[in-house]
Parts: C-alpha cells; structure tokens; sequence
C-alpha cells in the first residue's frame, strides 16, 4: 500500500511537472507569436493574406536542383554518394562539410568558424518608424529623405523581397537589363541577339527587335526620352537603335568598333548624348550620337606596357567626368575625362586606383575585378573580385588606402558577375552567386540581410534595382526576367522564417567557402561540368539558327555546308573563338 501510494504520489508530481512545461511552453509561444505580431508593420499585414506560407519548406530542394556538376561527379560513383548525403543534409552541421586529409584540403572547423563570422554579422538598426513616416506624411509634412525613400531603404521591405513574377520571351541567357528613368520599362539584351522592352507592370512584352549583332548582346541601355536604346555585344559593336513615338523600331545603326568583346557602357547623368564603352582591347570609347565618329580617350596598360582587358566601365552620378573601370588585374582604377589626354595613350586622367592589401602581390592567386560601381553619391565604389570577396573604398582615400568594407560568402567563379548598391541611398550591396543565389549585405555592417534562389540554372549575373520602387530586376544562365518585390511573410502563427532563414544561409554560405577552397587547392579542370554545359547549349543553339536561316532561304534543312559554316564562325568569333556567352568561365 505504501509502494502504491508513493507511485501514486510519484507519477502525480510527474504529470503536473509535465502538465506545467507544456503551459509555460504554450504560454512562451503565445507571447512570442503576441509580441512578434506586435512589431508587424501596415505593409507586412497588407501581404500576409496574399503571401505563400510554404516558400521556404523547396528551399533546400530548389538549391539542390541547380548544383554545377563536375566531370568528376560523373565519372566517380564515391563522389555522387557523398554528394547526395550533403544534398539530402536538412539540418545544418558543424561536420557536413568536406573531411578530406590529403595535402591542400580545407580545414572544416575554420571553415566553419568563418560561416558563422559572415551569418551572423549585426544588421543596421532601423533609421525610421513606419507608422510615425505615415502619420507625418498623412498630415503634409515634408520628410527628407522622402516617404518611399524612406521606406525602399528599410530593412524589413528588404528581407520580405520575393519572386512575384518571370517575364518570359528571350531564347538565349539574359546579359543585360536596364529601367527607364521613371522606371516604368525595362530593356533586355540576350544571347538570342534580340533586345526586348518590356512594360514590367503589367507583364507585357511592348517591343521586341534584332539588335543588329552578329553576337551576344551584353547590354543594353535605355538613353533619355527612351525612343534611343544603345547595346553592345561580343562582336566588339556598339550600337544604337532608333524608336518611334508609338513604339515601333525604325531602324539601328553602328557608333563604334572594338577590337574585341565590348563588354560594358555607360550613359553621363548631365550629357543625354554621349555613351562610353570600354572592351576585351583595353580601350575606353566615348561616342556622342550627333557625331559620325567615336573618340578613343583611354587605352589601358599595366606598368609592363601590356594592355589589360576592360570588363566594366561605370560613371559617378554625381560627377559625370568621373568614371571607374575594372578589368584583368587587381586595381579599381577611376579616371577624369577632363585630364585624358587626346589620342588615348597617356598616362594622363588617372585621379586614383585602389587594391585590397591582400591581393596587390599575391603570387598563389592572380587577382581581377568582373564588375565596379559608385554607388549613389559616388562617395563610394565597390569591386567584385574573381572567386574572391566584394570590396569596398572611399574614393576620396588617397592611393593606397585600405579598403573600407568586405563583403563576404558568395561565389564568383563560373561566369563575369555584375554587382550593384541597393536603395536610395545605396544602404546595400548586391551580388549574384555561382550557387544560384542572390545575396543582399548591409553596406554598413557587412552583415547578409537576404539570400534567395535567383536563377534555377545556378548563376546569377545582372541585378537592376528600380530607381525609385523597392522592386529588384535580375537574371541569369536562364532565358527569364525575374522581378522580386517586399511580398514575402516573415512574421506570424507558426512562421519560423528567421530560423530557416539562418540555416539556408549557414549550409549555403559554408557550401561555397569549401568549394572555393577546394577549387584553389586542386589542379583546374578545363572540361568540368560547366564548360560542357555551355559547349552543348551552344552547339544545340547553333544547329537551331542554321535550320532557321536554312527554312528562310527556302533551303533543306538537311542541307549545309561545312566550309561555309566555319567561315560564317570565323568572322562572328575573331580571337575569342566559339561564340559563347557572357557566361562563360572566368
């Protein structure tokens, strides 16, 4: 009777103990759900009925599907079993990276402790509330920065951004995308040669045209008014086409000539005329459209006197005679057009150049820049360094200055990636990646506010942000457009959006720091998975415009000629040989 009764005692004191865990857990969740529905903003409840709940329970799958596959892969069954075990991982882990012991093999707990050094950086604290912007502005009070200014830069619109919709309509990889200056179209240029404008608003393709080049169209740029849309391509041509005031194409003519690849322009704030293009030949061309001839202002050399490469050209928007160029070496150079000298050869214009400490005399890694861009104010210029970090100077630092900011956790490797600022005041920093996503750093803090899937082929390249809405345009080795808009929930009954937030960007972030170590510390594969993917498509590509040209001259399609096609690929490829895309590797 005794044991009895003490058992009786025993499990009763058990059964409350249990019965009062589950209330104080119930009860710590009903006050966080309160206080999490407490800080939700008039935006977050507007889009909460309309918004999915179950984006993020693909993430992990999504990711997966747009892995880059190595010949390695395909030839050894070991490295596809250790590949699925990491690819079916659902829960991050200290030991789910690389464990290889030979010579050059990456450490995992450094690896490790870096991941979480770049997750878990602080983000800026909010500069302006919601609700009191509202107020002041429902009661006609002047706000600077202004209302939308306010609310584009904020922190919550940036981490609610998500895929709203595709424009579909190209054939080929978007290299290019560019808004009007109301921000009301945006112009497209792809692998296909075609530029399409669209009206993004309502999903609708307004006008689409053949550029005119011979090969892939790297970008293209809206000048004011918008009945002029300047391009340049792999064919080394920049050129412009003429609209009509009720959107049809009247016709496209050629400004200038590279020698080699034109890869990037640039418009002038304050000079609706003139256009600056800079290519593979180092040269620097500044073409005003009322004139029959370019003027060559800069031709690039490094201190061996060798030419070097120009992948961007970016002007300051608030100092037009100020423009940056990034190419094949490791300095961020910024030149004044008021001071280069005429024929394009001097020394002369050059008002600074800029290199990370790190990579100025690095004999282990050659260093160079894919992209560089002032950001608004033009206080500041950032620079995406192949397979290495974004990083970010002052332009008014003299010669030799540290960088200011490093932005860490991508990868830029398979393909030429484009990197820009975010927001008004340039309050972020945005990068494609080889994993497929798109990451989004707090300027002033470097901390990773955002990653999301960006392209289900793998690589993201171009990101164009809205000039004046909280709206974000990017594309990738995809034939889409992608918009992303603040329409994502983070908060609410249920909703771990910040847990699961956190563990996509650890295994993300951890995945790519072992690649890039493993890359660095193996031989290079010439023909990985990539290289052969780009190889297939092209041949794939090719054989379908010979069909199309072959049915327009009322030919067989079975009929072709070999010698003439190697002519026809001659002259379209020059020195660069078979005609790919701007995302080809590095």
């Amino acid at each position: 009777d005794d044991k009895d009764q003490v058992d009786g005692e025993g499990s009763s004191v058990d059964k409350d103990q249990v019965n009062g865990a589950e209330s104080s857990v119930d009860k710590d969740r009903v006050d966080g759900t309160e206080a999490a529905a407490s800080n939700l903003s008039a935006v977050d409840l507007e889009s909460i009925s309309n918004s999915s709940d179950d984006f993020f329970e693909t993430l992990t799958s999504r990711v997966e599907a747009r892995r880059i596959v190595r010949v390695a892969d395909l030839v050894s069954s070991d490295s596809n079993s250790n590949a699925e075990e990491e690819e079916n991982s659902d829960d991050y882990d200290d030991n789910n990276s690389s464990s290889t012991e030979e010579d050059g093999a990456t450490n995992d707990a450094d690896i490790t402790e870096q991941t979480k050094a770049v997750v878990f950086k602080g983000i800026s604290k909010p500069k302006h509330n919601f609700l009191h912007d509202l107020t002041r502005l429902q009661m006609g009070h002047r706000m600077v920065p202004s209302f939308s200014q306010r609310q584009c830069g904020s922190v919550d619109l940036v981490r609610r951004l998500k895929l709203a919709y595709k424009l579909s309509g190209h054939e080929g990889c978007v290299n290019s995308l560019h808004f009007n200056q109301s921000g009301s179209k945006i112009a497209s240029g792809s692998d296909d040669l075609n530029i399409i404008v669209w009206e993004w608003e309502k999903n609708r393709k307004m006008l689409q045209f053949n550029s005119g080049h011979k090969a892939n169209v790297f970008q293209s740029k809206f000048m004011p008014g918008d009945l002029l849309i300047t391009s340049c391509s792999r064919d080394g041509q920049v050129r412009l086409a003429e609209l009509s005031v009720t959107g049809e194409l009247r016709s496209t003519k050629k400004l200038g000539q590279h020698k080699g690849i034109a890869y990037k322009m640039s418009l002038l704030s304050d000079c609706p005329y003139v256009v600056l293009s800079a290519g593979k030949d180092g040269q620097v061309m500044s073409m005003d459209i009322r004139e029959q001839k370019p003027d060559k202002i800069l031709l690039l050399k490094n201190e061996k006197d060798k030419k070097i490469p120009i992948y961007s050209i970016h002007s300051s928007p608030r100092n037009s005679n100020w423009f940056c160029t990034s190419g094949r070496d490791q300095f961020v150079r910024i030149f004044d057009r008021r001071f280069l000298s005429r024929d394009g050869r001097g020394p002369g214009g050059q008002v600074v150049r800029y290199c990370p400490e790190n990579l100025k005399d690095n004999d282990k890694f050659k260093a160079y820049i894919t992209c560089a861009v002032f950001s608004e104010d033009g206080r500041e210029v950032i620079g995406s360094y192949n397979d290495e970090d974004i990083y970010l100077f002052n332009t008014y630092d003299p010669e030799g200055s540290p960088h200011i900011h490093r932005y860490q956790g991508h990868r830029n490797s398979a393909t030429v990636k484009g990197v820009n600022f975010y927001g008004p005041n340039s309050e972020y920093v945005i990068s494609g990646s080889d994993c497929g996503n798109i990451f989004i750093w707090d300027k002033q803090t470097e901390g990773l506010v955002k990653l999301m899937p960006g392209d289900d082929n793998g690589v993201v390249n171009v990101l164009e942000a809205h000039p004046t809405l909280p709206v974000l345009a990017t594309s990738g080795l995809d034939d889409e457009v992608k918009l992303w808009m603040p329409l994502q929930v983070t908060a609410g009954p249920g909703h771990c959006w910040q847990r699961e937030q956190k563990e996509y960007m650890l295994k993300t972030v951890q995945r790519n720091l072992n690649d890039r170590e493993t890359q660095r510390n193996s031989e290079p594969d010439p023909l990985d998975g990539q290289m052969l993917w780009v190889l297939w498509r092209h041949i794939r590509r090719a054989e379908r415009r010979r069909r199309e040209a072959a049915a327009a001259r009322g030919e067989e399609e079975a009929v072709s000629d070999a010698d003439t096609s190697e002519e026809e690929e001659e002259e379209s490829d020059g020195e660069d040989g078979p005609r790919g895309r701007m995302c080809a590797q590095s």
